[in-house]
């Protein structure tokens, strides 16, 4: 399984001041913990608790109906084209990313196993969205659209932008080309769906867009692209059962959730840096920052006190990194927790040639490209707790689709714990609908006129 080391966040390395005892705080809270796991556990099969996601690795129906249209559509498409944002995207890009192999749009079909291309449109820029529809052939694009209440404005003009140019391109066959990921009662994009005739897979009720990566949401590309959907939903299960230990001495999710939040709210390590030493595991970093940022960031808790809490994620990457922002990390403000994702085993091994030997890299010759990484990230670890800046890693034995699912549920729930811990609601984000009811006003929305109003008056007494 994936293992977490938090040594190097303990008091003995990194000192009492910015360190916990690591030990006597997992005593301390054990109840708190276990009461906390009881509880979600519990409340998971509850409407309205928001918590269906943990229930994701069990649904074998989404599993059997991606696998049977994967199956149906396999060979007909060159590309797939996935438009969502936020939750709608970023589980999608981090696994394919580090499932697919590397360049995977550049290899040849014959290298893909005649599998298609895959693209994630998940912002608004007209320059790009016009750049990526010149290189795409439409007429050889599986165009699946994302979003749960069908109302995402920039999903949603992405969407018209294309139903538009497939319309004109292939009539009344381009609904072959469309697959619809949404809510399966209500929205928007259900009524259109059901109106013009598109396969459309459910997004299931209480599971909100950060936590949907192991729905159909990202089910569905994966299995497009020919992973193994199977060995990802294995891992979920195999780290939801770990995951239910209510012994904070053998729930990584709990122990790494507790370690964050107490090193903010008694240490002020109020920054989250999320760094990854592999290539392939890069956008972990990005689904992260939005799980952590929209789920902890709250103004008000349970009690409807206001607080103002939550740790800011930034996401870096190794040894890339090393050169931008380590510096500050070490010398800079003692206000972070830093976060290694580490991979034991990578596929290959890369020797460095023997040559140069009479200059100042010869050194470098005969080692591996692994070694080098490896000593990156273990020098980089020790260097930062010479300024005693405390540090987590979490070790993947390899990057596959078991052990790429463990990390990312391991994350999910801890994220949850420490909405709990935070006495905070890590479901909700009322401080992004109020930029949307903006936006919709701002557009011309029926229904936001008040919002226009008010948004005008402001703008015009800046």
């Amino acid at each position: 399984m994936i293992t977490l080391n938090y040594k190097f966040a303990d008091s003995a390395v990194v000192g009492a001041d910015n360190g916990l005892d690591i030990q006597k705080e997992f005593d301390t809270y054990k109840d708190t913990i276990a009461n906390i796991i009881l509880d979600l556990n519990k409340k998971k099969d509850k409407p309205g608790q928001w918590l269906q996601w943990m229930n994701l690795g069990y649904s074998e129906e989404t599993v059997w109906y991606v696998k049977e249209y994967a199956a149906l559509v396999e060979g007909r498409f060159d590309n797939i084209l996935v438009l969502g944002i936020g939750g709608s995207a970023l589980g999608g890009l981090a696994v394919t990313e580090a499932l697919l192999k590397p360049c995977w749009n550049f290899l040849t079909k014959e290298q893909r196993n005649n599998f298609p291309r895959v693209f994630f449109l998940d912002n608004i820029d007209p320059d790009y969205i016009l750049g990526l529809l010149d290189v795409l052939d439409l007429k050889k694009t599986l165009v699946n659209v994302i979003t749960k209440s069908g109302s995402t404005a920039e999903t949603m003009s992405q969407f018209m932008i294309i139903k538009d140019r497939l319309e004109k391109e292939l009539g009344e066959e381009y609904r072959k080309n469309i697959v619809a990921t949404t809510d399966k009662n209500t929205g928007v994009l259900k009524q259109i769906a059901d109106q013009e005739g598109y396969k459309t897979f459910i997004i299931p009720n209480d599971v909100g867009g950060r936590f949907s990566v192991f729905s159909a949401v990202g089910l569905l590309p994966f299995a497009l692209l020919g992973l193994d959907i199977d060995e990802i939903i294995n891992g979920v299960k195999d780290m939801d059962l770990i995951l239910k230990n209510t012994d904070i001495n053998e729930n990584i999710a709990a122990q790494n959730a507790l370690i964050h939040y107490l090193l903010d709210t008694q240490k002020g390590k109020n920054i989250t840096v999320m760094m990854p030493y592999s290539q392939r595991l890069r956008y972990i970093s990005d689904w992260f920052v939005q799980l952590w940022a929209e789920s902890l960031g709250k103004e008000k808790n349970l009690n409807g006190e206001i607080v103002h809490v939550g740790p800011t994620p930034v996401k870096a990457l190794g040894a890339t990194d090393q050169h931008s922002q380590i510096q500050l990390f070490n010398e800079g403000p003692n206000n972070k927790i830093i976060n290694f994702i580490r991979v034991k085993e990578f596929d290959n091994v890369l020797t460095i040639p023997k040559i140069f030997e009479y200059t100042g890299i010869g050194y470098l010759g005969g080692k591996s490209i692994n070694d080098l990484m490896s000593a990156e990230a273990d020098s980089t670890r020790v260097a930062l707790s010479d300024y005693n800046k405390p540090t987590i890693t979490v070790t993947l034995p390899k990057v596959n689709g078991y052990y790429v699912a463990q990390l990312l549920y391991m994350f999910e729930i801890q994220t949850a714990i420490a909405g709990a811990l935070y006495n905070i609601d890590a479901f909700t984000q009322p401080g992004v609908e109020q930029a949307k009811n903006y936006t919709y006003a701002l557009m011309g929305r029926v229904g936001y006129e008040e919002s226009a109003n008010e948004l005008y008056r402001k703008m015009s007494a800046i």
